[in-house]
């Protein structure tokens, strides 16, 4: 009977292989953009639109232990909340008779019913 001593393995020396970056290497990336989420590291996001721009990989953002400066959905700026906020909800808001989130939802919805309307 013939034996089989082949090896299957067609990179033996390991040449031209991925080399790992560290993650103290992707922290020091992720901590120049503090205000960018997973998304935008892997060009995905908002702040970073373009595939072809993204400085981490999926597997590199999912690594744990690693500290990012913003995670979920941005807030808009409060200037732009006032711009479409009724003036009874700007006195509201001012006078803390109502919190932020609830005159920022009021603003929202200001918003959608004002672009609604033809």
């Amino acid at each position: 009977m013939k034996k089989n001593n082949k090896d299957f393995n067609r990179n033996p020396n390991g040449s031209n292989q991925w080399v790992l970056r560290s993650n103290e290497e992707i922290q020091k990336i992720i901590d120049r953009h503090p205000t960018w989420t997973k998304k935008d590291f892997r060009g995905e996001g908002k702040l970073n639109p373009k595939k072809e721009n993204a400085l981490l990989t999926r597997k590199e953002t999912e690594r744990p232990g690693l500290k990012f400066g913003h995670y979920g959905k941005r807030k808009v700026a409060i200037n732009e909340i006032y711009k479409h906020s009724t003036e009874e909800s700007i006195k509201e808001f001012e006078n803390k008779q109502i919190d932020e989130d609830t005159f920022r939802n009021r603003a929202r919805t200001k918003k959608q019913r004002d672009l609604n309307i033809i």
